[in-house]
């Protein structure tokens, strides 16, 4: 247990330090870097980007017009309601993706098809637990702190 829980530790590390360096090359600061990550699989609307970064509504806003100047953010009407705008990853979301995620996706398939079906089924059921257990653990200590959501 304490070797899995070393090497967890420096997978995390190494996964924030990969994260930093996107964000060091793209001109991406980790609040950017977390709305495009949300944003990776389909648009959503600003509200649910400031509950995920923990940004507060105006910090939000600044954030999207910041990252749509530069390309990397769009805004649409949304189909279901025009009074509301989406936020959708725009072309340069999708240039960082593909230069420096997409690799990193390969490489990991390969690494992976070495595995049964069922071993892989474990890996994801003991990841999806540990995401929800680390979310949760997050949430319990940003409420201990005065700090849930915002």
């Amino acid at each position: 247990m304490e070797a899995l829980g070393e090497v967890v530790v420096r997978w995390q590390d190494a996964t924030q330090r990969h994260d930093e360096a996107v964000g060091e090359i793209f001109g991406l600061n980790p609040a950017e870097r977390l709305c495009l990550s949300f944003l990776w699989d389909g648009p959503k609307a600003a509200s649910a980007i400031a509950r995920h970064t923990r940004l507060t509504p105006a910090a939000v806003t600044a954030l999207i017009d910041r990252l749509e100047k530069r390309g990397f953010v769009r805004r649409l009407a949304d189909p279901n309601d025009r009074r509301k705008v989406l936020v959708e990853a725009g072309e340069e979301a999708r240039r960082v993706t593909e230069e420096a995620y997409l690799p990193l996706g390969e490489a990991g398939a390969a690494l992976l098809a070495k595995y049964s079906e069922a071993e892989l089924r474990i890996v994801s059921a003991v990841l999806t637990e540990s995401l929800a257990l680390q979310e949760e653990m997050t949430r319990q200590l940003l409420a201990r702190h005065g700090k849930g959501e915002r």
